[in-house]
């Protein structure tokens, strides 16, 4: 999360009530309901603001369904850090998992359910900003055709690019007060994020591989089925070869889908996956045995996990402890 750190600085409330959650997360992006399942409370709400936009950092702990009112004159841009949610909207339904993103423009009902520990990005882009943005392009047409589709998610290789695009946005961001020659070039920035949204999210960008790779559909499928098959075996042994055979691709195949889809090789999105297993079990229970955690979800030299989950997230291991039990 490192090149996030600017958002992650800017924290607007921890809390453990549900009813307090409600309220603020109500004030910062829209009224709602919200339905909790079994689970412990742990809501934290971080948020980067610039001139025009606002990004979000949310995660409540336990599943919950939310129904929040009709988005006015905004869209939501949801980026799925950790865990899948579900996006009902004016009766399409989305499964956005872990990696994906899409965007919400409902224009009469939502409704959403993030998985148990799930943490989004979500971006809250004006319309307004969209429209300026369609009008340098010179395609009125795309603001029309990214708000008629209530839910539309980005291809995998545009999410990819998306999440890029938003760490080096912060990281610019971050250090504006430092000089005010960087003001219109970020404005350029807002602006140029906008306009990726309604180039992919229009359908106007083909996602075609050159490569002779399975495409659309079937590529995604593919990885739904490695993250499905590496979620349930997150404390086994497994090797190149079984994430291969399980995609129905040779390992040099299975190597360039996972770099074209996910940016990574296959064993190290594993790691990450397994990384990301660990810190969510570790907030969730704050005293539990570091080292069974880490063998638990497959890592066995102690010194390597802690490196990496160092590299992963930006603090140790013994650091996510220490601001889980603080809360």
């Amino acid at each position: 999360m490192s090149g996030l750190a600017a958002l992650y600085q800017q924290c607007i409330f921890r809390s453990r009530e549900q009813m307090e959650t409600h309220g603020l997360v109500a004030a910062e992006l829209s009224d709602h309901h919200l339905h909790w399942e079994a689970g412990r409370v742990d809501t934290r709400l971080y948020k980067f603001d610039t001139p025009r936009l606002s990004l979000y950092s949310l995660r409540y702990g336990p599943e919950v369904g939310i129904c929040p009112v009709v988005y006015d004159h905004f869209s939501l841009v949801h980026f799925s850090l950790t865990g899948p949610i579900e996006v009902q909207a004016d009766g399409v339904r989305r499964l956005v998992p872990q990696g994906s993103a899409v965007i919400s423009s409902p224009r009469r009902n939502i409704r959403l359910r993030w998985s148990e520990g799930s943490e989004q990005l979500i971006l809250r882009l004006p319309h307004s900003l969209m429209a300026e943005a369609a009008h340098t392009l010179g395609r009125p047409d795309l603001l029309a055709a990214v708000c008629a589709d209530p839910g539309r998610m980005l291809a995998p290789t545009a999410a990819l690019h998306w999440r890029a695009q938003l760490e080096a946005f912060v990281a610019v961001e971050g250090v504006r007060h430092k000089s005010a020659d960087l003001a219109p070039w970020l404005a350029h920035m807002e602006q140029g994020l906008a306009m990726f949204l309604l180039l992919n999210g229009s359908g106007v960008v083909d996602d075609t591989d050159p490569r002779g790779l399975p495409q659309g559909r079937q590529r995604r499928r593919r990885i739904d089925r490695l993250h499905a098959y590496a979620t349930a075996r997150l404390g086994q042994p497994i090797a190149l070869a079984d994430l291969a055979r399980v995609a129905a691709l040779s390992e040099r195949q299975l190597n360039a889908l996972c770099h074209a889809e996910l940016g990574r090789s296959p064993m190290v999105w594993l790691r990450e996956l397994r990384l990301d297993a660990v810190r969510v079990a570790l907030i969730a229970d704050p005293g539990a045995d570091l080292a069974d955690l880490a063998m638990t979800h497959g890592f066995f030299h102690l010194g390597r996990f802690s490196a990496y989950y160092r590299e992963r997230f930006g603090e140790l291991p013994s650091q996510t402890r220490k601001s889980a039990r603080n809360g």
